[in-house]
This record gives C-alpha cells, sequence and structure tokens, in this order.
C-alpha cells in the first residue's frame, strides 16, 4: 500500500508524507491483539496501513460486534480530539501493519506549526464530522418511522456507520 492511499494524509506532499510517517513507530501487529480497549484512554493513533480490525462493543451480554475494518484506516481519533476514554474496543482479526503516533508527538508537532500535522489533523475532523452528519441525518429519519422498523433500522446503521470508519 502507498501511504498517499491514506485519507488522513490527503492533500499531503509526498515529502510532508515521508516526514509524517518518519515521526512514526511502524510495526507489525499479530492477529487477535487488542489495539484499543473500551473504557481505558488512549493516547495513541494507529495508522492501519495493512490487515483487518475488528470493533466492538463489550457489554453485560457479552461482545457486540460493530464492524470490521480493512485497511487503510486510522484508530484512536476520537479520544485524541475528546479526551475520552475510547468508546469501543479495537482488535486485530488479522496481523496487521501500523503506523503509531503518540498524541504528545502529535500536539507537539502542531504547536511547532508543522502544515503536514494540521492537515491530517484536518482530515481526521473532517471524517468524525462526515460521521455525526450521517449519524444525525439517521436519527433524523427513524424518529419518523414506528418503533419496529426503529430497531431493524437502528441495527443496519450501526453496521454501516461504524464501516464507515475505513473511509478515513
Amino acid at each position: 500500500m502507498n501511504y498517499s492511499d491514506l485519507l488522513a494524509f490527503r492533500h499531503l506532499s509526498p515529502t510532508q508524507i515521508e516526514d509524517f510517517v518518519n515521526s512514526c513507530h511502524q510495526g507489525h501487529i499479530a492477529a487477535n491483539r487488542s489495539l484499543l480497549k473500551q473504557g481505558y484512554r488512549s493516547n495513541r493513533l494507529f495508522f492501519v496501513i495493512e490487515g483487518r480490525v475488528r470493533v466492538f462493543l463489550t457489554t453485560p451480554e457479552g461482545d457486540r460486534d460493530l464492524s470490521e475494518i480493512v485497511a487503510p484506516t486510522v484508530l484512536g481519533e476520537i479520544s485524541f480530539f475528546s479526551g475520552e476514554a475510547n468508546s469501543a474496543n479495537v482488535a486485530t482479526v488479522t496481523p496487521a501493519r501500523v503506523l503509531v503516533m503518540s498524541f504528545s508527538t502529535l500536539q507537539s508537532r502542531l504547536q511547532a506549526g508543522d502544515g503536514a500535522a494540521a492537515i491530517v489533523v484536518f482530515n481526521l475532523a473532517e471524517a468524525i464530522a462526515k460521521r455525526a452528519v450521517s449519524m444525525t441525518q439517521k436519527l433524523n429519519d427513524l424518529y419518523s418511522c414506528d418503533s419496529e422498523i426503529q430497531l431493524a433500522q437502528v441495527k443496519r446503521f450501526q453496521k454501516q456507520l461504524f464501516g464507515e470508519w475505513s473511509f478515513i
């Protein structure tokens, strides 16, 4: 995979991509390994370059799958912006190749006026905003349906919404 295929790197020059990638830790993660744990604070962004991950919730009734995402994608961006604990669990389904950047490294790059970091952050914010608009529209649509139809549509939309994480 070419790094420029990662939509988080959209609008970056090849030199900016190379510089940004060089400030990340590069690695391989085996299948069935936890990347993010629901309810715990994370301090890293994961740029998944190759592989597939599973997004799921831990509930009193057991684990509930939200989506399986095929690379390229980014994980941890919601916690970066919100400062909140992870809203879901994420684990590798297959071996994955990742770039990992700590929040503090990204924040330092932003404070230093790094244009590439600013563009990456803007791209991540745009992706989150698009998901929020989509979710708001769907909720608006659901309020016009009866309760049985609402439940079926919520379940179907849940898969679609979290499946769209791969557009980052």
